[in-house]
């Protein structure tokens, strides 16, 4: 005779709620005659103590119960679908998991099959493996096991195919590896990548536990079972059993509505788990209590790291983390040495990290000026007379000596920057040194330094000054100093003068000179290009790409191809044509993404993210988030140089979860991006000002339009003093502003600042590009508001018409101007009929 698990589950949990002493005679009066679940029963409140143990036992007991005999659904040489049974692998409450490998001869392929026969449950048991079977089919990501097949068999026996993962559940993997605790973060943001990549497609895990986290044998993660996951903002599903007792959130214990907040309650047991091979919670507590005391292991787990858990475990969804992506900034932030957000902050807590930050930073920069001196010394050598490289030798090394000097906190009034000591490495350079040619090798490698940690005033003031007081030397580091230079310029958003450095640099090019390497000669064309694209001098920016493009030859490297048709693609973005732009970038990342190098690395994250822009503009978000989680993936194993890298990727990132309507995750990430920016950047940046306008349009779409007004006039002034008041971004601002003073019934205002984007957009672009049509919209828009219909539908009509010509009817824009044309026609009609 066997039992179900709903009558398995209601005794065990009323039995939780009776005195230890009364339990066992509860448990007997409960069960009846049945032996069997009394004894499962009273042997899984034996173990309550030991969480692994109680929930193993749990899903023995109640695989024991749906099956008299506990005969496994299938024996090895079964056959499912193609694939034949090996052995089983365990058995659950959402069922049994075969081991298994395919039966029809047309490869090698073993895998997992998770099975359950219908006839011995509940047709609701079915649900969560329908469930399941669809979340696993949606989740395409490298850390989560990915589904193959399903289907019912023959004999009625429901099953899932999923990928075989051929290693130890984390717990097991951490005991038998010892990893450092950077190890174990590193580990815990991979779990995290998996579960915000879910959360991303607005699925719920609701289940993370050491047993559904496993680590294959080339250390990759893998996170199973979706079985209890469901999609976020639905009602809490009435499943036999929510989670796992001692990893389960108070909501899931009360039976009140989860979120994303249950998974990070979850998440921060992992986390302490993971540091400390410990639960956080006091010993002998009942799993089903939903308020746990927190007992962390204090001498195993560093005091901003428990910041960080206890944060996640706090008791009221509220006062967790808002996303995983606000737990992975202070967890990245540890692992940086900067200070933790939910870390008790002080002066001295922060001083100490940025004294850490330093140290690293004075190491490197040693390291890279020690490389840079003998670099010059050793090329040198065999050119120069043996007496004069002595001479060298002895002042490069009292020039080590003096960087050495500065950086020693014993010698020096505490730690220095790098800019510091850069600052001390050009002073040093003038009293050491006689040689032009070879100070001015010293400046060129100085001046990539400044430029490399993003100190592009400096590198700027240092350039302008070397080639002031060195133009009676012509040799390469001279044109590479300007080349240099041209880039601070254009980052500075000073184009007039970075347009001035470019050409001359394109003259030198086209003399003809031969020590200028084709390397060298197409990356300061294509520097020119970027800065004519940046002004929106699109035509002049093909050009000149067309340029860099004439001089490929057999010897040119994969990555200058590659870069010639990344430009390629970023000019066809900037002019609507999409098909061209994603034909030239998926052109240059296939070029290089099998290249190892750091180089082609670096390169590869770059067209990742220019490919994610791309995709974002196409309207295809969820393929957009893809490219950018690439790029960012390969930025963290690259170490980009000051985050500032990462944060660029990280912006446009949350302006896609804008485009999707996620304002919490997209704010939490722009945010993010920010305080990596204002580190290191001033608050004009184009960088920063572009995030902020992405955090704009949230308070826009939030209805929040006094706020978002004041934020789009700062944003103007910025982009007005960077770019030039006839720029497109000034055209975007005065539509940005326009629109919320529409919202805010001031229509002439609004009309005057469209009128005013008219100008500038008729200037630079055709009726085919992409914000012609747009800006006929929102004069659309602005008389319907007037409730000056006729205008309306005249406007609403031509930008119809535009999109549905240039970007093509299934266009997202096509069908929104579509559905403004329809419901303009609808108001039209109706006014007509009451006439």
């Amino acid at each position: 005779m066997g039992y179900s698990w709903s009558e398995l589950e209601e005794i065990f949990q009323n039995a939780l709620k009776v005195p230890s002493s009364e339990r066992e005679q509860f448990v007997i009066n409960q069960a009846k005659n049945d032996a069997t679940l009394q004894q499962t029963i009273l042997m899984m409140l034996r173990d309550i103590e030991d969480a692994d143990k109680y929930f193993e036992k749990l899903q023995e007991g109640i695989a024991g119960g749906l099956e008299e005999n506990k005969v496994d659904i299938y024996q090895p040489g079964d056959v499912v679908g193609k694939y034949q049974i090996i052995r089983s692998l365990g058995r659950g409450g959402m069922g049994q998991v075969f081991l298994a490998k395919r039966n029809d001869s047309q490869f090698e392929q073993e895998v997992a099959i998770k099975c359950f026969a219908p006839d011995e449950v509940k047709n609701n048991f079915f649900e969560n493996f329908r469930n399941e079977q669809q979340f696993l089919a949606s989740l395409n990501h490298g850390a989560i096991a990915h589904i193959l097949d399903g289907g019912i068999s023959d004999d009625r026996i429901h099953y899932i195919i999923m990928e075989y993962v051929d290693g130890l559940p984390i717990d097991q993997y951490l005991k038998k590896h010892q990893l450092t605790t950077h190890e174990k973060l590193k580990l815990f943001l991979k779990i995290g990548t998996a579960i915000n990549y879910a959360h991303n497609r607005l699925i719920l895990h609701l289940d993370i536990k050491p047993s559904n986290i496993y680590i294959n044998k080339d250390g990759q993660v893998k996170l199973l079972d979706f079985g209890i996951a469901q999609k976020m903002g639905e009602p809490l599903q009435q499943k036999h059993f929510l989670a796992s007792p001692y990893y389960a959130a108070p909501e899931q214990l009360k039976k009140q509505t989860v979120s994303v907040a249950t998974d990070i309650f979850q998440m921060g047991i992992l986390l302490h788990l993971i540091l400390s091979h410990e639960l956080p919670f006091a010993k002998g507590e009942f799993p089903s209590s939903s308020n746990r005391k927190l007992v962390f292991a204090e001498t195993k787990i560093n005091k901003e790291l428990q910041s960080i858990i206890y944060k996640c475990l706090q008791e009221s969804p509220e006062d967790r983390y808002v996303s995983v992506s606000a737990l992975f900034q202070d967890v990245e932030s540890f692992l940086i040495s900067r200070p933790v957000r939910v870390h008790k902050q002080n002066w001295s807590y922060r001083a100490s990290k940025f004294i850490i930050r330093n140290r690293i930073k004075i190491s490197l920069s040693v390291l890279l000026v020690m490389s840079m001196v003998l670099g010059i010394i050793f090329s040198s050598y065999q050119a120069k007379k043996a007496r004069e490289n002595e001479l060298k030798v002895i002042k490069t090394n009292e020039f080590l000596l003096d960087i050495f000097k500065s950086a020693d906190p014993s010698m020096t009034e505490g730690n220095l920057t790098v800019k510091e000591i850069l600052d001390n490495s050009v002073n040093s350079i003038e009293s050491k040194f006689e040689d032009k040619e070879f100070k001015l090798s010293l400046y060129e490698r100085l001046i990539n330094i400044y430029t490399n940690v993003y100190l592009w005033n400096d590198s700027r003031i240092l350039a302008e000054d070397v080639l002031s007081r060195y133009r009676d030397v012509e040799n390469l580091s001279y044109l590479k100093i300007m080349s240099t230079l041209g880039g601070n310029y254009r980052e500075l958003s000073q184009y007039q003068k970075a347009d001035s450095i470019f050409s001359i640099l394109i003259s030198e090019i086209e003399t003809g000179n031969n020590y200028l390497s084709l390397e060298f000669q197409i990356e300061n064309i294509l520097a020119f290009a970027k800065s004519q694209q940046i002004q929106g001098n699109y035509d002049t920016a093909l050009q000149i790409i067309h340029k860099a493009q004439a001089l490929v030859t057999s010897s040119a490297s994969l990555k200058d191809k590659a870069d010639i048709y990344n430009h390629y693609a970023s000019v066809n973005k900037d002019l609507s044509k999409y098909d061209s732009a994603y034909f030239y970038q998926s052109k240059a990342i296939k070029m290089i993404q099998a290249k190892e190098s750091p180089d082609h690395q670096i390169a590869l994250a770059l067209y990742y993210n220019n490919q994610g822009n791309l995709l974002k503009d196409m309207s295809q978000y969820d393929s957009a988030i893809i490219s950018f989680e690439k790029s960012i993936s390969l930025k963290r194993k690259i170490d980009s140089k000051a985050n500032l890298d990462l944060a660029i990727t990280l912006s446009n990132l949350g302006g896609v979860y804008y485009k999707k309507k996620n304002y919490d995750s997209a704010s939490t990430i722009l945010n993010r991006a920010i305080d990596i920016f204002a580190a290191q950047l001033k608050p004009n940046n184009n960088f920063i000002v572009s995030t902020r306008y992405s955090l704009a349009n949230i308070y826009y779409n939030q209805l929040k339009f006094e706020r978002a007004l004041s934020e789009y006039k700062e944003i103007l002034a910025a982009d007005t003093a960077n770019f030039g008041p006839g720029h497109p971004y000034v055209a975007d601002d005065y539509i940005s502003i326009a629109n919320c003073y529409r919202e805010l019934n001031e229509t002439d205002k609004a009309y005057d600042f469209l009128k005013k984007a008219e100008l500038i957009i008729e200037d630079k672009f055709d009726e085919s590009h992409q914000k012609t049509s747009y800006l006929y919209n929102k004069f659309g828009m602005l008389f319907e508001k007037q409730e000056n219909y006729t205008m309306a539908q005249i406007y609403f009509q031509e930008s119809f018409t535009l999109a549905n010509k240039y970007l093509g009817e299934e266009h997202r824009y096509t069908k929104l101007y579509k559905e403004d044309v329809e419901r303009i026609s609808n108001i039209m009609k109706a006014d007509i009929d009451k006439m």
